[in-house]
This record gives structure tokens, C-alpha cells and sequence, in this order.
């Protein structure tokens, strides 16, 4: 792990400070948690770092959860089964 000395403008503590205990306990932590969401959220991030493990699910895994349960749904339901869903995913894609 590489350590930065960064300096912030005066304006940004009380938000640092707002955020302790949500994005970690120390203004480090903090600092770190923000520069790894910002990352992930754009993509930028390599695909086998464990966002989710620093600063908790993303806006696309709270996405896909949502998706895998309405498709879910629907399968239990009987309102569609899987051969047609793959079928229709497949059909988005050509």
C-alpha cells in the first residue's frame, strides 16, 4: 500500500467529517473510500478489486439485485421460464 500527503480545502472537512462512521472511522479512511467509489463508478477500477469490500455495494450491484429479483419473480410466478427469458436476452443482443 502507497500512502499520499493531500491537501483539501477548508470547505471539504465538515463534509469528511459528516461522513465518518458511513465511509470509515478516520478522515484517511474517508479520503480513501470516496477516491475508491469514484473509481468504481466510472469503470476505472481493475474488474478483481473487491469494491464492494471497502465501501459496500455499487449503484450496479444494487441494480442487478433488483433485476435478479424481479426476474425471479416472474419465474416463480410462471410467467415466464427461462428458455424464453435466454431467448429474449439473446434477441437484445443480435
Amino acid at each position: 500500500m502507497k500512502r499520499a500527503l493531500v491537501s483539501l480545502p477548508d470547505g471539504l472537512w465538515p463534509i469528511i467529517e459528516e461522513l465518518k462512521g458511513k465511509l470509515g472511522n478516520a478522515n484517511s479512511e474517508v479520503i480513501r473510500n470516496i477516491v475508491i467509489a469514484y473509481l468504481a463508478e466510472r469503470g476505472i477500477l481493475m474488474p478483481t478489486y473487491n469494491v464492494e469490500s471497502v465501501v459496500g455495494p455499487t449503484s450496479v450491484d444494487r441494480h442487478e439485485a433488483k433485476l435478479n429479483a424481479l426476474v425471479q419473480t416472474l419465474i416463480e410466478e410462471k410467467l415466464i421460464d427461462r428458455k424464453e427469458l435466454e431467448r429474449r436476452i439473446n434477441l437484445g443482443f443480435k
